[in-house]
């Protein structure tokens, strides 16, 4: 297969991915509420992390498209607020330029930082235990 079909399919993958993570936290959220956006949220951070452990990109690039699916999705959450007049009354508190870089900020935390984070944790461990050139 070529490389350029190879590469549209897993954009393809991951958009599809990141649109379901931004469904499944609506879902959670909906029908569990904060505790299963939690389990949704560890599942999630499960999967980049077993990625991470097993050197496996295509598993890390999957999570991260579920953890900006899910980053999306809690910024979503503003359109729930139950009284909109009150949001609209403090969001006229808050400067507007701010708003797009506390999104943003958010966004970053979840598939930035936070990953880069848990990266270099795992591979600090991985080169600790090494013995001989062998994993532990």
């Amino acid at each position: 297969m070529p490389k350029s079909l190879i590469t549209t399919l897993w954009v393809i993958w991951l958009v599809v991915i990141w649109f379901l993570s931004f469904v499944a936290h609506a879902i959670a959220f909906k029908d569990g509420g904060i505790e299963w956006l939690a389990i949704l949220l560890g599942i999630f951070w499960l999967i980049y992390l077993a990625g991470l452990w097993l050197e496996q990109s295509r598993i890390t690039d999957t999570a991260w498209a579920m953890l900006l699916g899910y980053a999306i999705g809690c910024i979503r959450l503003l359109d729930m607020i139950p009284n909109q007049q009150e949001y609209v009354h403090w969001l006229r508190l808050i400067p507007k330029n701010i708003v797009g870089v506390v999104a943003l900020a958010f966004i970053l935390i979840f598939v930035g930082v936070l990953p880069l984070i848990a990266k270099n944790i795992i591979e600090s461990h991985k080169a600790n235990n090494r013995v001989l050139g062998r994993d532990t």
